[in-house]
């Protein structure tokens, strides 16, 4: 457990140090002020179905292309062009915890810039409670079902952009293929939403991938639960699936260059 805090440790301060995760936060953060300020303008003449609070939980998953190529490239991208990646696996911690050390550092990081973005409701709670309380930002069950549905994707994401960084030695190459993924994932998401959910399946085994890939095709239709604070199971055990199988195949490829 211990080499595992070191890694945690040393990967946040990394994160927190470096230029390029500021800039990227800030710009982030400001875009996602101004997109907050003008929805909140216009929910009133809009058909937006959700609650205004979603709308921060859509504008953290479809700009995450932009952020977590940021906080996830250098994580093993740097070390393999640094040559450090050998030593660092030489080190008396198994390849696992050095993958999940990682990985948990940017997920956290992440979830601090994600933090920073549920101010903008929350202080407008604080200074202009009527407004507040008219656009539901004083209902809990909003705030812990919205920030359970972008928690267990921005595990996945994060997830995703550490596998990245175990195929190549190129920084760019590995943001890249990140902001790559990350988006095929959103856009079949984006494309299978509003298409009927409830088909009769053939056989078991087709009912069997519906589930396994059910956040690819229901993701956005789960956030209607979510965002009232309608908790769904099988949506949480999905992406932890896929958080596993990423690590896993980041696990695999470590093992295989450290062979």
């Amino acid at each position: 457990m211990k080499p595992y805090l070191i890694i945690l440790k040393y990967e946040l301060f990394c994160l927190f140090i470096s230029p390029a995760t500021y800039v990227a936060t800030f710009y982030f953060l400001s875009l996602m002020a101004l997109g907050f300020r003008f929805f909140i303008e216009s929910f009133a003449s809009s058909d937006w179905i959700l609650p205004p609070l979603a709308s921060l939980v859509v504008g953290l998953l479809f700009g995450s292309p932009a952020l977590i190529p940021f906080i996830t490239m250098r994580s093993f991208a740097e070390e393999r062009r640094l040559g450090t990646l050998e030593t660092l696996i030489s080190a008396p911690i198994s390849i696992a915890l050095l993958v999940i050390g990682k990985w948990t550092a940017c997920f956290f990081f992440f979830l601090f810039i994600s933090l920073l973005s549920f101010c903008f409701p929350l202080l407008l709670l604080i200074f202009f409670p009527e407004q507040g309380n008219n656009l539901g930002f004083n209902i809990i069950s909003h705030w812990i079902g919205n920030g359970i549905f972008l928690i267990i994707f921005g595990g996945t994401f994060t997830a995703i952009g550490i596998f990245s960084s175990t195929l190549t030695k190129n920084l760019m190459v590995a943001g890249m293929l990140t902001f790559s993924l990350i988006t095929v994932y959103l856009s079949i998401m984006t494309f299978s939403f509003g298409t009927d959910s409830s088909v009769e399946y053939s056989s078991k085994l087709d009912h069997f991938i519906s589930c396994c890939t059910g956040s690819l095709g229901n993701g956005l239709e789960k956030l209607e639960y979510f965002s009232v604070g309608l908790i769904d199971i099988s949506t949480i055990l999905n992406q932890v699936v896929l958080i596993v199988f990423f690590l896993v195949l980041s696990i695999i490829k470590i093992e295989r260059i450290n062979n």
